[in-house]
């Protein structure tokens, strides 16, 4: 913390003095609750792809395809508490197990993607960044856009046909793309971590390619993935920092406030009050939400200058040009600040 203070310099950072009593009695690991979920995960996958394959017809497959999806986002958000060290209390555990149900499932590893997301944490919004240095690089990520670019934005998103930019930089997570190479992009991805996906993958894929079924079991969740990965959670990740003005901590990160729609297809497990993970970073999902309404009710300077959008469809029209200026009755979207 201590870093970010003197990058941004002073009075940049939000003061955590008062709250940290709470964070205390919020930053408990729910282990027991963690493992249900997880298993209900797996449970509603399994269910949709056998009911699938039973009826045999393209709107089955659909459906299937469609809740596989939601519960993808759920895997990818409980990848991310993992991250953190929240999935479970027990370290080894939570790597384990992380990877095994959670990661490895998504082609990413635990281990690759926590060393640049921790610095994320550490330097957001920064160069040092290595998601703020992707997303300059990608002209996806390129905010404030006019409607009609959104639009192709979102087409060309559901198409798949920018797809490649959001696997590009992902493969500083990828276990294949760091197996030759375990030093690739700066971390070590040793022998032991290597040879466990290894065993992982021969194990999982082994048993799909040796099923009857094997062409529908690799259709049902690798489809999803694509669609999930380019549409929905490229619209979480867009929000999360994107269009915010940077001046003080608490306004280079938004939370939003979603809508039932919202979390089920884009932001589950509370993953979008993201400000609130930004400043307290060890409190997991299901305390998210409460831990906003207390900053909001207890904090007259977070209620005044927190970045808070209602709904994603929100967010997305922050992302768009504000109006002419001669427009009294509409108030312009503050744009990044940040060069």
């Amino acid at each position: 913390m201590e870093e970010i203070a003197q990058e941004r310099g002073p009075g940049y950072r939000y003061s955590r003095r008062a709250t940290l009593p709470l964070i205390r009695q919020l930053s408990v690991v729910p282990n027991w609750r963690n493992a249900l979920l997880l298993a209900l995960q797996w449970a509603v996958m399994i269910a949709a792809c056998v009911i699938a394959i039973r009826i045999d017809r393209w709107p089955a497959y659909l459906i299937a395809g469609i809740v596989i999806g939601t519960r993808i986002q759920v895997l990818a958000v409980m990848m991310h508490e993992a991250c953190h060290g929240m999935l479970f209390s027990n370290r080894r555990v939570n790597d384990l197990i992380g990877d095994l149900f959670v990661a490895y499932p998504l082609a990413l590893s635990i281990d690759l993607y926590r060393v640049a997301h921790m610095v994320h944490h550490r330097h957001t919004n920064t160069m040092r960044d290595y998601d703020y240095r992707a997303q300059r690089k990608d002209p996806d990520q390129h905010f404030p856009k006019p409607p009609r670019a959104m639009a192709v934005l979102f087409l060309r998103s559901l198409t798949g046909l920018n797809y490649y930019r959001v696997a590009r930089p992902a493969r500083v997570w990828s276990p294949l793309a760091n197996f030759h190479n375990p030093m690739r992009f700066g971390f070590d991805f040793r022998l032991a971590l290597r040879v466990r996906y290894v065993v992982w993958a021969v194990l999982v894929y082994g048993a799909i390619l040796w099923s009857p079924w094997r062409w529908q079991i690799l259709g049902l969740f690798l489809i999803p993935q694509f669609v999930w990965v380019n549409v929905f959670n490229r619209i979480r990740a867009m929000t999360e920092h994107n269009g915010v003005t940077d001046v003080s901590e608490i306004r280079g990160t938004r939370t939003v406030i979603p809508t039932l729609i919202d979390r089920i297809l884009i932001g589950p497990l509370n993953v979008s009050y993201h400000l609130e993970h930004h400043l307290f970073p060890s409190v997991p999902w299901h305390n998210l939400r409460r831990l906003h309404q207390h900053l909001m009710t207890s904090d007259p300077l977070y209620a005044q200058d927190a970045h808070v959008t209602q709904g994603y469809w929100g967010v997305i029209r922050e992302l768009m040009p504000p109006p002419r200026a001669n427009d009294a009755n509409r108030q312009a979207v503050p744009i990044e600040a940040n060069p």
